[in-house]
C-alpha cells in the first residue's frame, strides 16, 4: 500500500522534515505527494524533491536532468550542487532548483504534468477548494501492487452541507489530463487509456485502488494539505468510480476529440459497465471540478460538436 508509516507522519509534523511540510504548505506552486513511505515534492508538474526513509533519518534527492538546458542560472551552481547536502540546504537551494526547472522546462515543456498540479491545487488548497465538489490524492499515480497508472486519482465528495457532514457518498475518481488536440490521438491517446482502464477495471483491483486512495487522502489531511477538512473519510465501495477526462484547451472544432472517442468506445464497448465516463467542463473559466460541470461521454458525443 501507498502510505507513510507514522514515524514518517510525525516527522513531518512535528519533526526534522517539519519545515519542508511548512515550505509546502507556504508555496502554492509546489505540492505534496505520498507514495511507500517516501514522498515527491512537485514543481509545475516535475519532481523537485523525492525524500525517502532511509535508517533512522531521512534521504533527499533532486533530480539533476534538470541542470541539462543551454542556459545559465549561476555559472557554477550546477557544478557546486551538494547531492549530498542536507534536507535544510536542500530547502534553502529552492528558489535556485526551481528556476533550474525553469529553464529546463523552457525547453522541454511538460504541460500535461503542469495543469495536473493546476488541478489539484484549485481543488484542495485554494480559497475556492471547499465549494467544488472533487478532491485529487495524487498525481502521477502509479502502484505496482494493484497495476494502476493515472495523471490523478482523488475522491468525489458533494460540497453541499448534508454531503459534507454525513460523508456516506464520497466514491472514487481517476482522471487523465490532454493537453490540446495533439494528445488525443496516437500511442498514449484517448483510445490507449480507455483500453488500459477497462483491462485494470475487470482484474478486480478496483477495490484496492479504493483503499489506496482512501489512505493517501486521509494522510494529507492529517498532514493539513486539505483546506477545510479536518477529518478521516472512507470511500463508499458501491459507487460506481468515474473516469474523467480533463480536456486542457480543445478547440471546439476540432474533429479529432470525437473521433478518437468514438472509435474509443467501438474498442471497449463495455467500459461503462465497471466506470461511469464523464468530460469535465469549467465554470465559467477555471479548474475547479464540480458535479454539475461534468458530461457524460455519451450526453457530448450527441451534443458536443457542431462542425463536421
Amino acid at each position: 500500500m501507498c502510505a507513510l508509516s507514522d514515524k514518517f507522519i510525525k516527522d513531518l509534523q512535528q519533526g526534522v522534515l517539519k519545515n519542508l511540510l511548512e515550505e509546502v504548505k507556504m508555496d502554492d506552486n509546489l505540492c505534496l505527494a505520498i507514495r511507500e513511505n517516501y514522498i515527491n515534492i512537485y514543481y509545475r508538474g516535475g519532481n523537485l524533491f523525492k525524500i525517502a526513509s532511509q535508517g533512522n533519518g531521512y534521504k533527499i534527492f533532486f533530480d539533476i536532468n534538470y541542470f541539462n538546458h543551454k542556459q545559465t542560472v549561476q555559472s557554477n551552481f550546477a557544478t557546486n550542487f551538494n547531492k549530498n547536502g542536507t534536507i535544510e540546504e536542500y530547502i534553502q537551494s529552492i528558489p535556485l532548483l526551481k528556476r533550474e526547472m525553469d529553464l529546463y522546462f523552457y525547453e522541454n515543456n511538460k504541460l500535461e504534468r503542469e495543469y495536473q498540479q493546476i488541478v489539484l491545487r484549485e481543488n484542495n488548497n485554494s480559497s475556492i477548494s471547499n465549494d467544488t465538489d472533487y478532491y485529487i490524492a495524487d498525481i502521477e499515480s502509479s502502484n505496482t501492487d494493484n497495476g494502476s497508472r493515472f495523471d490523478l486519482i482523488g475522491i468525489k465528495w458533494a460540497s453541499t452541507g448534508p454531503a459534507r457532514r454525513t460523508a456516506k457518498d464520497i466514491s472514487l475518481v481517476l482522471m487523465e489530463m490532454k493537453y490540446g488536440d495533439g494528445a488525443h490521438a496516437g500511442s498514449a491517446g484517448i483510445i490507449k487509456h480507455f483500453e488500459d482502464i477497462e483491462k485494470f477495471a475487470k482484474s478486480g483491483k478496483i477495490s484496492a485502488l479504493m483503499v489506496d486512495t482512501q489512505t493517501k487522502f486521509n494522510q494529507l489531511v492529517e498532514l493539513g494539505l486539505i483546506n477545510n477538512v479536518n477529518k478521516q473519510i472512507l470511500i463508499n465501495t458501491e459507487i460506481k468510480p468515474e473516469f474523467i477526462l480533463l480536456l486542457a484547451n480543445h478547440k471546439a472544432a476540432s474533429t479529432i476529440l470525437h473521433r478518437e472517442l468514438r472509435e474509443a468506445i467501438k474498442k471497449c464497448p463495455d467500459i461503462e459497465e465497471k466506470v461511469s465516463i464523464k468530460i469535465a467542463t469549467s465554470s465559467y473559466m477555471g479548474y475547479g471540478l464540480y458535479i454539475s460541470q461534468m458530461i457524460d461521454l455519451a450526453d457530448f458525443l450527441a451534443n458536443g460538436i457542431v462542425i463536421e
